[in-house]
C-alpha cells in the first residue's frame, strides 16, 4: 500500500496568483464604477444648476423687454452682478447693444457663470428685442 505524503496529493483550491489576479480585476471594476458614478453626479449637479437658473434668465430678459416697451430705446452697455439661488452664488453679466438703431433692434447677451467643483461653468443666452410698435409695423410691411 502506498503511503500518502503531503506533497503527493493534489490540493483543491486557488493559488496565490489566481487570487491576486481576481482581486486586481475586481478592483479595476470597482474603480470604473465609482468613476462613472462621480461623472454622473457632476453632470446631474450641472443640469440642476442650469435648470434652476433658466427662469431667472427669462425673467431678466423680460425686464429688459419691459424697459424697451416703456422707453422705446435702450442704453447700450454692460451690467453685471450676483444672484443667490438656494445655497449657490451665480455671477451674471448682460450686454445690450443696438443691432439696427433705425429699426430699434437690440441684441441682449446674458451670461451666467458659477463654480462647479473645481471648474467654472458658464451658460449664455442671446435675445433680440424690438419695441412693440415697431414689431407691428414690421409685420405689416412683410405681409
Amino acid at each position: 500500500m502506498k503511503q500518502k505524503t503531503l506533497f503527493s496529493r493534489k490540493a483543491k483550491g486557488f493559488t496565490l496568483v489566481e487570487l491576486i489576479v481576481t482581486v486586481a480585476i475586481l478592483a479595476f471594476g470597482i474603480v470604473t464604477i465609482y468613476e462613472a458614478l462621480f461623472i454622473s453626479m457632476d453632470t446631474f449637479g450641472f443640469y440642476t444648476n442650469y435648470l434652476d437658473t433658466q427662469d431667472w434668465i427669462n425673467e431678466k430678459i423680460s425686464q429688459v423687454q419691459n424697459q424697451l416697451t416703456k422707453a422705446q430705446i435702450l442704453e447700450p452697455g454692460e451690467t453685471s452682478g450676483q444672484i443667490v439661488r438656494g445655497s449657490k452664488t451665480f455671477d451674471w453679466s448682460m450686454t445690450v447693444s443696438p443691432v439696427n438703431e433705425e429699426q430699434g433692434l437690440y441684441k441682449i447677451d446674458l451670461t451666467l457663470s458659477w463654480k462647479q467643483g473645481s471648474k467654472r461653468v458658464r451658460t449664455s443666452r442671446v435675445a433680440y428685442l424690438l419695441p412693440p410698435q415697431l414689431k407691428e409695423y414690421n409685420e405689416e410691411n412683410f405681409v
